[in-house]
């Protein structure tokens, strides 16, 4: 790795944490690595659709998928938690989701552009153009999430599934404590 690498991921490291963006570094991470840390059987039938705290919500391709799946979760939050060195997830949902399964993509101008997250290399060194890149990328990922089956949580903001008007985190402040 050479100087200025080792610098960029310093500077980037300092901002994940200045931010509180460290689940979606986490969710990154896995997201790379998901074939490896869930094993080729698991990681076809499988696509990780979204995280709240602690909460990983994966899609399968069936109910009977999703029964089966139940078996193998314990070992699988202890892999994930292994793979990214903390206590990430403690919880496992499962959502038969077809669409997951479907390449999402979407045209634009010259060629199609791909929304699913890879591994990602930087194009270049200069720090300004990388965090210009970020943020372009993440009004993209918002604005596709709002013009599809997402629309913002009514009082977080947060991309919600509609037709529900609360993400599942401020539903369950709005419910009364037994």
């Amino acid at each position: 790795m050479t100087h200025n690498s080792e610098e960029l991921r310093q500077v980037l490291d300092k901002l994940v944490e200045q931010y509180s963006l460290q689940p979606a570094k986490s969710l990154w991470i896995l997201e790379t690595s998901w074939r490896t840390v869930a094993g080729d059987t698991v990681a076809n039938r499988t696509r990780i659709l979204g995280y709240k705290p602690k909460v990983l919500t994966i899609a399968v391709t069936s109910s009977s998928w999703s029964q089966q799946l139940q078996f193998f979760i314990p070992e699988l939050i202890t892999k994930i938690n292994m793979e990214l060195h903390t206590d990430f997830v403690q919880e496992i949902r499962t959502r038969v989701n077809l669409r997951a399964f479907r390449p999402v993509t979407r045209l634009r101008s010259a060629g199609e552009l791909s929304m699913r997250v890879g591994k990602i290399r930087p194009r270049t060194q200069d720090l300004g153009v990388l965090l210009d890149h970020v943020k372009h990328n993440y009004e993209d990922a918002a604005e596709l999430w709002l013009s599809g089956d997402y629309q913002s949580c009514a009082r977080c903001g947060s991309p919600v599934l509609k037709p529900y008007e609360l993400c599942s985190i401020c539903a369950q402040d709005r419910q009364p404590q037994a």
